[in-house]
């Protein structure tokens, strides 16, 4: 439904997409498509970042792998001991894909000095 907002290289195209979706889908929809609108600003929030990192903040691949890596170690214990062991079992987890992904070098951000975004990047 809102695919074009998320792979628009401006704002303005981005604000643009919004209208269409109105247009397209506010009679059926109309509260959902008013939330877009009420909402569009943490939306669009990715669009204030350089575009060679936009991909990496507004996708979900990072979630979906943390939440299948829980799951699949949680599924070879049959029975935790308490709360207390989960928390572990999590620390754990957690601790070795921030270890992980902390070593990765993603495309992009080698350009970028946090800190110091330049308008001429983000157009």
């Amino acid at each position: 439904m809102g695919t074009g907002n998320y792979r628009a290289n401006l704002k303005t195209k981005a604000e643009e997409a919004m209208r269409s979706l109105r247009e397209r889908w506010g009679a059926v929809y109309p509260k959902i498509v008013e939330r877009w609108e009420t909402k569009a600003y943490a939306l669009l929030g990715f669009l204030r970042h350089p575009r060679p990192v936009r991909c990496y903040l507004y996708t979900t691949n990072q979630l979906e792998r943390l939440a299948k890596e829980v799951k699949r170690r949680t599924k070879v214990v049959e029975v935790f001991c308490g709360e207390g062991a989960v928390e572990q079992l999590l620390y754990v987890v957690l601790s070795q894909l921030d270890g992980a992904w902390g070593a990765r070098r993603l495309r992009g951000f080698a350009e970028i000095q946090i800190g110091n975004y330049h308008t001429a990047l983000t157009h």
